[in-house]
């Protein structure tokens, strides 16, 4: 019986509540001094009465996990994290079956207050998860800016800028001898007068139409972007002469059967095209030039054609 005092006495100095359950009967055998001041019902012989006020066993209870631990591995501990409801505190318990002095075999357990650990997780969760969709919405924006930067706002296609980047880091990469790199410049006949007659809403459908047109005949590889204006520009890789030809007249077919309305009046548009084969040692602008040349023979030459010089 000293023993068993001393043992008491030594749990009650340890700054953690600590308590023993018998494992067949639930009954409570011990609960050191912290413990049993924070007894949800000091009266009651059940632990999950007693000591959370529970109306059943507690669902956090490991009495049947330590239990078939001893058959397995005859000691092993068991560490859990549970919410007890009768005090609004989360627990850290440290569970396992030993031998108690009167010989029954029972769970005995120290209880460690996690609830400010707790806490301090939920508030970093909470921050880094508003980080997140934070930089989630700073990602998307970005992604946003960069697809503005490169697409011109009224058609969205390539801008000036980004045809230029495109179509140089073509040429600067172009190798394969089989295919070769046509330019064609593309500029709406009478585009002025256009807006001019039915305003500038109308010139700009004609703009987004002929721009969804063209797309239309597009391939994998080709970059096509809007220069300024009323003015186009397209980069092909071919290994066909004739069937980029073939293409680009189609284009200009496909334009002229476009039709808007205004005003319940039916309006047709057409454009004017010139179309070159990239030369050795030649920039990019360089072929744009020679391509505008010819786009200018074709509007001197009454517009609506195509001009090109392969």
């Amino acid at each position: 019986m000293q023993e068993n005092k001393l043992f008491e006495v030594l749990l009650d100095v340890i700054p953690f509540a600590a308590y023993a359950v018998d494992v067949d009967t639930y009954e409570v055998v011990y609960a050191n001094k912290m413990m049993t001041e924070k007894m949800y019902a000091p009266r009651e012989e059940f632990c999950w009465k007693k000591n959370f006020g529970q109306e059943e066993v507690c669902s956090w209870c490991t009495i049947s996990q330590l239990k078939l631990k001893e058959k397995v591995y005859k000691s092993e501990k068991l560490i859990t994290n549970f919410f007890d409801e009768s005090t609004d505190t989360w627990f850290q318990a440290y569970d396992e079956l030993v031998s108690w002095p009167d010989g029954r075999t029972v769970k005995y357990t120290i209880e460690v207050d996690i609830t400010e650990q707790k806490e301090i997780q939920s508030a970093m969760i909470q921050t880094h998860t508003k980080l997140a969709i934070q930089s989630k919405k700073l990602k998307e924006a970005n992604e946003k800016l960069e697809i503005i930067s490169k697409t011109d706002y009224l058609t969205g296609i390539n801008n000036r800028g980004n045809f230029f980047a495109l179509g140089e880091n073509l040429y600067s990469t172009h190798t394969c001898p089989q295919d070769k790199l046509y330019v064609a410049m593309f500029d709406l006949d009478k585009f002025k007068s256009l807006n001019d007659t039915y305003g500038h809403q109308l010139g700009d459908d004609a703009l987004k139409s002929f721009t969804n047109e063209v797309e239309k005949y597009l391939d994998d590889g080709d970059i096509f972007g809007r220069l300024g204006g009323e003015e186009f520009a397209l980069i092909i890789k071919s290994s066909s002469q004739k069937e980029t030809i073939e293409k680009v007249e189609n284009i200009r077919v496909a334009v002229e059967k476009i039709i808007l309305t205004k005003d319940e009046k039916e309006i047709c548009f057409t454009v004017s095209i010139g179309l070159v084969e990239k030369e050795e040692g030649e920039t990019l602008d360089m072929t744009l030039e020679r391509a505008d040349k010819l786009l200018y023979e074709a509007k001197e030459n009454g517009r609506n054609r195509l001009k090109y010089r392969l």
